[in-house]
């Protein structure tokens, strides 16, 4: 099981790019959930969250492995947390994606020490600083009418 939660059921697996083909899969599920209702994304997320923190960490474990890349429901996690409150237009979807895929990739400091939790808070925590900071610019953007 929690194999299947942190591949996000093979998500993880595929040969290339693993974190950027899940995030896209979460931008989809975001859009898509958001049309059941605006608060429905947030709920998810709520639920989401824990369960991704203790599916990396058994994955972790299994692999005697540091983050490994298969490891990508964290990349949903903080896809999630940088579309909170904004309505999915397309160009808030692509923003949103290259905002968290960059914030991700770059880790801005302190982040990267976030890394240094043990288990799968170390690795979900990076991913939701990501998505805290993508969240800040496009709701920046969304406020001002950009996206």
């Amino acid at each position: 099981m929690p194999r299947l939660v942190a591949t996000l059921g093979g998500l993880g697996l595929v040969p290339v790019a693993p974190g950027t083909v899940a995030s896209l899969v979460a931008v989809l599920a975001y859009f898509l959930l958001y049309q059941i209702s605006p608060y429905v994304p947030l709920l998810f997320l709520f639920f989401l969250t824990p369960i991704a923190v203790w599916g990396s960490g058994k994955f972790e474990a299994s692999m005697n492995r540091q983050d490994p890349p298969e490891i990508v429901v964290d990349e949903w996690v903080g896809q999630f947390i940088c579309f909170i409150g904004v309505e999915p237009s397309p160009s808030a979807l692509v923003a949103g994606f290259f905002l968290f895929r960059i914030f991700d990739i770059i880790k801005l400091p302190p982040v990267r020490r976030l890394e240094d939790f043990p288990g799968g808070v170390g690795i979900v925590a990076d991913d939701v600083a990501a998505g805290i900071f993508g969240w800040a610019v496009l709701y920046g953007l969304s406020y001002i009418g950009v996206v």
